[in-house]
């Protein structure tokens, strides 16, 4: 099975056997006013929708301040913002998965992901004794490389002017359409110095006369995969309570519960000006967490199987 790296994490609650503890109050670690922030809190969330009716119904609150190839980015605000996560919900068809609070300080880099990695076979490292048509001993030696599936969110550079946060954000998207296969074949030669008495009395020369040993042929696979990458980049104010919203752009989907086959992945990006203390990120979901999600992004488990060229 191909690895799977997943860094963002949904909101999850009641895990483990017994009650859920109650969470310690945290000290309130606002900034005064007049005074510099030393962190900024992050919060990441990526919205799977089935339909472009959300653009419709959100347009009086976004304003758009960017735009690439397909890629959009918008400033949507408090009210279309908290309106249009409790649509998404209470839509079957809309997922949403949310990243834990990651607290960084101000300047500093930050990075989330939700992306699988497929493992592929490259190219073909030959091992033989000798050139192509001659050699006696051939090997093969899969040379592996990876491609990604999944969203990643760069937070490259941020800084905070009266109170609001300015950053230079990044956003990748890569989807794996498919895998394609070839094949590379070589004949292996027989090895030089056969005793020609033994090949005389061997049962081929009997049936075959005069041809002796066979050369054999070997082959490997090589496989080439078919990615779309998107991206869109940018230096955006990202809103503390509506929030900066990146659209990668629709696409066909190959999800049957999925209206006239409809796709648009988006990354909600929420930032804080705050005090309190940097910490470090969780970097994978918490054992059997991914049983009890709510609302998560759907399995990407329905893509083409490998195909060879016609």
């Amino acid at each position: 099975m191909n690895a799977i790296a997943i860094s963002m994490l949904a909101a999850l609650t009641g895990l483990g056997d017994g009650p859920a503890a109650a969470p310690q109050p945290r000290p309130s670690a606002a900034v005064a006013p007049g005074a510099a922030p030393k962190a900024i809190s992050f919060e990441i969330r990526e919205i799977a929708v089935a339909s472009p009716e959300w653009r419709g119904k959100l347009m009086p609150n976004l304003n758009p301040v960017g735009r690439q190839e397909a890629a959009t980015a918008w400033m949507v605000d408090a009210a279309g913002f908290k309106q249009w996560l409790e649509d998404c919900q209470a839509d079957t068809r809309c997922n949403v998965l949310q990243a834990p609070r990651m607290i960084v300080r101000v300047g500093e880099p930050a990075r989330m992901t939700n992306e699988e990695a497929h493992k592929y076979v490259a190219s073909l490292k030959r091992v033989a004794d000798a050139a192509p048509g001659k050699a006696s001993q051939i090997a093969f030696q899969p040379q592996v490389e990876e491609v990604h599936n999944g969203v990643r969110v760069n937070i490259l550079s941020s800084q905070v002017r009266d109170g609001r946060v300015f950053a230079q954000v990044s956003v990748e998207e890569n989807r794996l359409l498919g895998i394609y296969t070839t094949n590379y074949k070589e004949t292996v030669a027989p090895r030089p110095g056969e005793d020609p008495g033994v090949v005389r009395a061997s049962f081929v020369d009997r049936i075959m006369p005069n041809h002796g040993p066979q050369p054999a042929a070997i082959a490997a696979t090589i496989q080439v995969p078919e990615v779309d990458s998107r991206r869109i980049d940018g230096r955006w104010m990202i809103p503390a309570e509506g929030a900066l919203l990146v659209s990668m752009g629709p696409r066909p989907s190959h999800e049957k519960s999925l209206r006239k086959g409809y796709s648009e992945r988006l990354v909600a990006i929420t930032a804080r000006p705050t005090n309190e203390e940097p910490e470090k990120p969780s970097s994978s979901f918490p054992e059997g967490a991914k049983d009890r999600v709510r609302t998560v992004i759907p399995a990407r488990n329905d893509l083409p199987k490998p195909s060879s060229p016609r």
